[in-house]
């Protein structure tokens, strides 16, 4: 803050000794005279304050000089008062605001002469929070679509190395890719490219058509708490994950998944034989999660993946070529099913638009 180069302290002697020190430090070029009054007991809220303690040294006081005003807030209109009698009009009212401002500027600085931090709450920026909305030149015509977004929504367009057509602004052929890719990996060239490029403190994946409900309260449960990961609501197989997954999706494919898991991460191997038993299965892709997760999460799953398509190589159906955004589905099941103690985990709701 700025402080003339000569200032007056008028107020209660408790108050101005802190001022004092605060100024020493802060500005220690400013000539401070205080004209301080004694607290009549312990409670300042008791003493009755005689205002002409000082008047006859005011007098001698330049009128254009600053004086502070330094009581508690009760008394200061009466000391504001008293000072304009005398014929003062530069007066600077001292608040709690001020009080604390000088605090921040003090600590600060003593903290540094010490080779301390010293740090305040609100220099802490807001957590930030980056939702990527996957969208791809094949995307259906959808007759009741949403006019507008969470402003957190961010569109990119999935697989846009493979066409010279743009359909937003944010693409995932920049940086470290896997966006020629596409036609295996789905939308999950998205979520690969969330991990090497994004930079937010959570970073999340929806779908054009798969979209979080309320993601703004989502976004600002995230900011307020120590949640690590945000899940769909899963949903329930009808038998069990390989015996209604598997078959229906990539059934040529899927053992390739369990070999290359097998060998490349045996631990979780022995974990998917009980989970795909199972019927709990976290579809779409879909998941927010703090940068630490998705980096633990990713530098495991897509290396598996990565091997399964290098097995498996092209299939002659469009839709089963697929195939690794089907595994991933898969995978992120396994993982966060089996990490459901490591992380912090809570579950929203979604939709989907037909």
């Amino acid at each position: 803050m700025q402080v003339e180069q000569e200032i007056f302290l008028f107020g209660q002697r408790d108050y101005g000794v802190q001022i004092q020190h605060y100024l020493k430090k802060i500005a220690p070029n400013t000539k401070v005279t205080s004209l301080l009054f004694p607290l009549l007991s312990g409670k300042p809220d008791a003493t009755q304050f005689d205002f002409s303690l000082h008047d006859k040294t005011l007098q001698v006081v330049p009128k254009d000089r600053q004086i502070w005003v330094i009581f508690s807030l009760k008394y200061h209109e009466a000391a504001v008062q008293h000072l304009k009698s005398l014929g003062f009009s530069h007066l600077f009212v001292y608040t709690p605001e001020l009080d604390n401002e000088l605090k921040r500027e003090f600590f600060a600085k003593s903290f540094l002469e010490e080779g301390k931090d010293f740090s305040i709450i609100y220099d802490y920026p807001p957590k930030s929070v980056e939702i990527y909305m996957a969208k791809s030149v094949y995307d259906k015509e959808i007759a009741n679509y949403p006019l507008t977004f969470s402003p957190h929504i961010i569109p990119i367009q999935a697989g846009a190395a493979l066409t010279r057509k743009r359909i937003a602004d944010v693409v995932d052929s920049t940086g470290d890719n896997i966006s020629s890719r596409n036609r295996h990996y789905s939308e999950m060239t998205v979520f690969y490219w969330m991990w090497k490029n994004a930079r937010a403190d959570y970073i999340g994946l929806c779908h054009y058509r798969r979209l979080w409900i309320n993601l703004d309260a989502i976004v600002e449960k995230l900011r307020t708490t120590d949640i690590e990961a945000v899940l769909p609501l899963p949903s329930l197989c009808e038998h069990s994950i390989r015996e209604d997954e598997f078959p229906r999706y990539t059934p040529e494919v899927w053992p390739v998944m369990m070999e290359c898991l097998r060998e490349k991460e045996p631990t979780y191997y022995k974990l998917a034989e009980k989970i795909y038993a199972g019927n709990i299965l976290y579809t779409c892709n879909m998941c927010i999660l703090k940068r630490s997760v998705l980096d633990d999460l990713c530098q495991w799953m897509f290396p598996i993946v990565m091997e399964v398509e290098r097995r498996v190589g092209e299939l002659a159906d469009p839709y089963y070529n697929r195939y690794a955004g089907f595994c991933t589905e898969w995978l992120i099941t396994l993982y966060f099913l089996s990490n459901i103690k490591k992380w912090r985990i809570a579950h929203a709701e979604r939709i989907f638009i037909d």
